[in-house]
């Protein structure tokens, strides 16, 4: 079985029989979304001698060549001479394991992972009650890594509102393994020298990287379309820098929904009106918030509520681009509200990478209150850690009451009792 060491390497996790396939094991302190010091440490192998690196990872915005591939002993069924059977089994490889606001999964085996992205954990997971379902299919990105049991999205072929095939949906599909800045003229750029994640300055004679090593215009994933749109700017927490919370976050700046349509671009059309006819809400840079919906935000404690102060406004499940390409004018530990500048985006209701609900939602998009959400205790295929996780850890019957209508409500309200 495969063993993965935590980043202070006080425990190990074990994975069940479906990753006997994994016959190296590899410990980690840090993944490229530090974007400093990664250490590679040496383990001990149940079947082959052990795997040892050293130094930044992610040096430079490109991984460590050897931690991916391998000359004369690369995997079989794999392109590119990997050391996996796919590139994102190559990624989950480090980021798989028990989450926490220091560990770098996004791969748990219990939906612990509670990062700003979430967790493919609930890829996993599919849940059903007396009268409906949420199939694991629905909760998200679906990436392909086969040594780890993702497969293919099996509801859609390709992307909503765009032509990417789900078949060769990966990690690489969004993030760039070897770290490109600058669009089209990397090479004729300052090298690299940190990540565009947390706010750090670069050395002179260098440049940031792009956030989350996200593709930069111009970046073609393999198997899929070229990207037009730039990485957009945000800024994570280096104190807890895979964790969310309203302390705690990321603080968007500018371009996530533009850097989103690389793949699903018909659901940004001007008109916000798809193809087919029906209506897509705003979102992106013409998205700006009313000066209504910025007051109910700002004042917005619960359903029916309006107490609040737009000083402690933040709330963790509907976040919102503050309409600034400044990265150091972002605050991950800011809990003000919206401004006149702010506009809605795409991770302002999804995660990017999964969650317990289906469309990757931040909350339960189906139920008029959120005590009635599904994952629940008693549905088909649940536990009681599913039911906990689902809202990262939040009682919302405690926090909001039983009567709190969806997170909707924090930017559109809700009727005064």
């Amino acid at each position: 079985m495969l063993s993965v060491i935590n980043s202070h390497g006080r425990s190990a996790l074990k994975y069940g029989e479906s990753r006997l396939r994994q016959t190296r094991m590899v410990k980690l302190a840090k993944s490229f979304f530090w974007g400093s010091a990664l250490w590679l440490l040496p383990v001990v192998a149940m079947t082959t001698p052990a795997f040892c690196l050293s130094g930044d990872f992610h040096a430079g915005g490109v991984g460590n060549c050897s931690g991916c591939h391998s000359m004369h002993q690369a995997n079989s069924a794999s392109e590119y001479l990997l050391l996996n059977s796919d590139p994102s089994s190559i990624c989950i490889n480090c980021h798989s394991g028990l989450g926490g606001p220091n560990s770098l999964s996004v791969f748990s085996p219990d939906g612990s992972a509670l990062t700003p992205g979430g967790d493919f954990y609930w890829l996993t997971r599919s849940f059903s009650w007396l009268d409906g379902s949420s199939p694991g299919d629905s909760h998200g990105h679906n990436v392909v890594a086969r040594d780890f049991n993702l497969f293919p999205d099996r509801l859609k072929t390709h992307a909503p509102g765009g032509t990417f095939p789900s078949a060769q949906l990966g990690c690489t599909s969004c993030h760039d393994p070897h770290g490109q800045a600058g669009g089209d003229q990397r090479w004729q750029n300052y090298p690299i020298s940190g990540s565009g994640s947390y706010g750090e300055l670069p050395e002179p004679g260098t440049v940031r990287g792009n956030y989350r090593l996200l593709g930069d215009d111009s970046y073609r994933p393999a198997h899929g379309v070229a990207f037009s749109q730039g990485a957009p700017i945000a800024r994570q927490s280096s104190i807890s820098p895979f964790q969310e919370t309203d302390t705690a976050h990321v603080d968007y700046g500018s371009g996530m929904s533009e850097w989103c349509g690389n793949c699903h671009g018909e659901l940004l059309r001007g008109n916000h009106v798809t193809p087919e006819g029906s209506f897509a809400h705003p979102a992106g840079r013409d998205a700006r918030l009313e000066q209504e919906v910025i007051d109910t935000y700002n004042t917005y404690l619960r359903t029916g509520d309006y107490t609040g102060s737009a000083a402690t406004s933040y709330l963790q499940f509907v976040p919102f681009e503050r309409g600034t390409s400044d990265l150091l004018a972002l605050d991950p530990h800011s809990t003000q509200g919206p401004s006149a500048s702010a506009n809605v985006m795409c991770l302002s209701c999804h995660r990017a990478h999964a969650s317990a609900f289906s469309a990757g939602g931040r909350w339960d998009f189906t139920a008029a209150l959120l005590v009635d959400s599904h994952p629940a205790v008693g549905d088909t295929g649940a536990t009681a850690g599913d039911v906990y996780f689902s809202y990262y850890g939040r009682n919302l019957a405690t926090e909001f009451g039983s009567g709190q209508g969806s997170f909707c409500e924090k930017c559109h309200g809700s009727p005064m009792p």
